[in-house]
């Protein structure tokens, strides 16, 4: 046998890293301190779930995170017998908590398959039977066979029947079906022989195969000579597994073609710890026992039916029971700590600053119902919290995020958990558990007073002694665990002499140079480093500043008034201004293109005048405007000398001139039309011939335009201009009679 052990290995391993999930394959029966699978890194941290704590005291985990046998067997065929794993594949789920720092956790699952071994010979349970047999029964006649047991599974369990001795005395033969059956291929003589001794032996299938046997005895009587017969081969039924016991769940029925005693039957079951019985005389069978689908699913009861005949004849039926499952079971629900520990007090602590999505505790559900009627759903009676699928019917409690647990509300929460499964009807556990809240610095301090407010503390100066004491903080933490002492800082702008004490009086220790609104901003902190802030306005002012702020308060509507007034007068009077600027803008561009027509016409009959002289010296009067102002104007007049003209005098006897006289009718008669422009034409006022050959300037200032308030005040004025203009040029003549011909002077009027 230790040969064996050192011949197993452990299947190649699967390791599913998506699913986090490993497939081992491994023989029943290891021996101790096998090595079943090696952690992929040394740093996992692996701990047993409560789903998997009933395996614990087959495998345990080392050191290095590697998993060992114990020195419990695995054997393969417990397993099945318990229901721990299918019979068919024998595959147990190891749930292990992997945790890979403080918010990153997960559930790895590590899948055993336990492969059969040959470890079991097929037994019967009986070592010796007999038979009693007519003589007269029929060729075919079938004898039914206990069947061996083999603990093994596949084809490591009862895999052939044979039948011993095979030779031409033996008159019957072997049936392999699901159970062995002898047949009766020649008819008996009893006179021949009364009994026959024959061995049933069972082979199972492993290599070497092992063996099982049974001894046979056949006893062949006389007299009755029909069996009964059933009118079914085999019997089959589906009952729930909460069918109640002692009632009527199916009825067998056979016949005899004999009369009397022989035709009379009786029914039997000869294994008494069968979950059922019949009545002998009816055939109804009855539930003996409950049933229960989780332990054993069918059942296979054989039936005898017997005639009361000399011999007694006998035939046998299969009866086979399918238990059906029913939803029968509640889920159990376990509660374990994130380190793992199973919860034996339904209690757990919780800091109010805990952050979401870190696991609080671990739920695992179990159903021994199969199908949707293990298949589990739980709820939570608290939005705050959630639950987090990690595997089938395991889940993580979490924080689900808003709005979060908080001391200074509640202490202490009761958690209704619910767990449904799927089932018709569906069953369901409830759990409540409490959570203590643990109280975290969350609260910055809170100022109850001074009261926040925008109006200024007043403190005169003139009656103010210092130190004065402003005000006196009252400070409240709704957190549990703060003390009464707080921190306090301190600005103000400008510049002021304060002073904090650690109890929260603020004072003023002198008053400043100056006075006005002096703004203090107050920081308050708690032994965790949480403040609050408050702005204290402080108005330092003198008693004669105050009264005089007062009354200026009392005028400010009155003067808000009368400034929006003169604005407004302001705005209007500026309109006005550019609608004037515009219109002489206009009338300016107007008169300049009417004293350029004008200008040109004046110079037409300059011309023509000058030609009419014929001589070469003669004398000009010239008036330029100096600006667009008629008031300021320049008048230059510019004479010549000229040979062939006389001059006029002062007393105004005219001589030769006639084209004085016709360009001061001109000008009279410009005025009399109200031309205002017309000075500004080149030679339109007159000329005369003078016997100076000088030109002489002289400036004078004459009458503003404006002063002439009517054409006959217009006319006296021109007329008065040129006799003093003429009287000027007398008196240039007579000084210069001497001087060159060709010299001139320029007078300007």
């Amino acid at each position: 046998m230790i040969l064996v052990y050192f011949v197993l290995i452990i299947s190649i391993s699967a390791y599913d890293y998506h699913n986090n999930t490993s497939r081992i394959y491994i023989h029943e029966e290891l021996p101790p301190s096998t090595l079943v699978f090696s952690s992929v890194s040394s740093s996992d941290n692996l701990k047993w779930l409560p789903s998997s704590f009933v395996f614990q005291k087959y495998f345990y985990l080392n050191q290095n995170q590697s998993l060992f046998t114990t020195n419990e067997i695995i054997n393969r065929e417990e397993f099945c017998e318990k229901k721990i794993c299918q019979c068919s594949e024998c595959l147990i789920n190891l749930n292990f908590l992997q945790t890979f720092s403080t918010h990153n956790v997960s559930v790895r699952t590590i899948e055993i398959i336990i492969k059969d071994i040959n470890d079991h010979s097929p037994a019967f349970k009986k070592a010796f039977i007999q038979f009693p047999i007519a003589e007269n029964i029929p060729i075919d006649y079938e004898i039914p066979l206990e069947s061996a047991i083999d603990n093994d599974y596949g084809l490591l369990s009862i895999q052939n029947y044979e039948l011993q001795p095979m030779n031409n005395n033996n008159p019957f033969i072997l049936i392999k079906r699901s159970k062995p059956v002898l047949k009766l291929n020649r008819t008996l003589d009893r006179e021949i022989k009364s009994h026959y001794l024959l061995k049933l032996v069972a082979y199972d299938g492993g290599q070497p195969s092992l063996s099982g046997e049974q001894n046979i005895e056949i006893i062949v009587s006389d007299v009755n000579d029909n069996v009964p017969i059933f009118d079914q081969i085999i019997y089959r039924k589906s009952i729930p597994e909460n069918q109640q016991v002692e009632s009527r769940i199916f009825k067998i029925y056979a016949s005899d073609l004999d009369e009397g005693e022989n035709a009379r039957i009786s029914y039997s079951i000869d294994d008494q710890s069968v979950i059922c019985h019949i009545d002998e005389r009816t055939g109804e069978i009855y539930l003996k026992k409950s049933l229960d689908y989780e332990k054993q699913r069918s059942y296979s009861i054989t039936i005898k039916a017997h005639d009361h005949g000399i011999p007694q004849l006998n035939n046998y039926v299969t009866f086979i029971i399918d238990v059906t499952d029913v939803n029968d079971h509640v889920p159990n629900v376990l509660l374990a700590e994130v380190n793992g520990t199973l919860m034996d007090h339904h209690q757990i602590n919780l800091p109010e600053c805990k952050s979401k999505d870190v696991p609080i505790l671990y739920i695992h559900v179990t159903d021994k119902d199969s199908g949707d009627n293990s298949r589990v759903r739980c709820t939570l009676n608290d939005t705050r919290l959630s639950l987090i699928v990690l595997t089938t019917n395991a889940y993580s409690l979490q924080i689900s995020g808003s709005p979060l647990f908080d001391y200074e509300l509640e202490q202490s929460v009761v958690i209704h958990l619910q767990c449904t499964d799927f089932g018709l009807p569906a069953l369901s556990t409830s759990i409540l558990f409490n959570i203590e809240i643990d109280d975290c610095n969350d609260n910055p301090p809170e100022i109850i007073f001074p009261l926040r407010s925008n109006k200024s503390l007043l403190i005169h100066y003139e009656t103010t002694d210092t130190p004065f004491i402003l005000t006196q903080f009252i400070i409240r933490d709704r957190d549990r665990f703060q003390s009464n002492l707080f921190r306090y800082s301190f600005n103000v702008l400008p510049s002021l002499n304060l002073s904090l004490t650690h109890n929260g009086t603020l004072i003023l220790c002198s008053m400043p140079f100056i006075t006005g609104l002096f703004t203090i901003n107050v920081t308050v902190y708690d032994n965790g480093n949480l403040t609050n802030t408050i702005t204290i306005p402080v108005n330092i002012q003198s008693i004669d500043d105050t009264i005089e702020m007062r009354n200026f308060s009392m005028k400010n509507t009155s003067l808000i008034l009368l400034l929006i007034f003169f604005i407004i007068v302001f705005l209007a009077a500026i309109l006005i201004s550019l609608c004037f600027l515009i219109a002489c803008l206009l009338r300016t561009k107007n008169s300049k293109l009417q004293r350029n027509s004008k200008r040109i016409s004046s110079s037409e009959s300059t011309n023509s005048s000058n030609e009419r002289a014929g001589s070469s010296q003669k004398t000009t009067i010239e008036v330029f405007e100096e600006a667009t102002n008629s008031s300021n104007r320049i008048y230059q007049y510019g004479i010549k000398r000229a040979s062939d003209m006389k001059v006029i005098n002062t007393s105004g006897n005219h001589q030769t001139d006639f084209g004085y006289s016709e360009k001061v009718e001109r000008y009279l008669t410009q005025l009399d039309s109200r031309e205002t422009v017309i000075d500004r034409d080149e030679g339109v006022y007159g000329s005369s011939d003078v016997s100076s050959d000088h030109v002489q300037q002289v400036t004078i200032r004459p009458l503003s335009i404006s002063s002439v308030h009517s054409p006959q005040q217009a006319y006296q004025d021109s007329l008065k201009r040129f006799e003093q203009l003429y009287a000027l040029v007398e008196r240039r003549k007579k000084a210069n009679l001497n001087t060159s011909s060709s010299s001139s002077d320029s007078l300007y009027v």
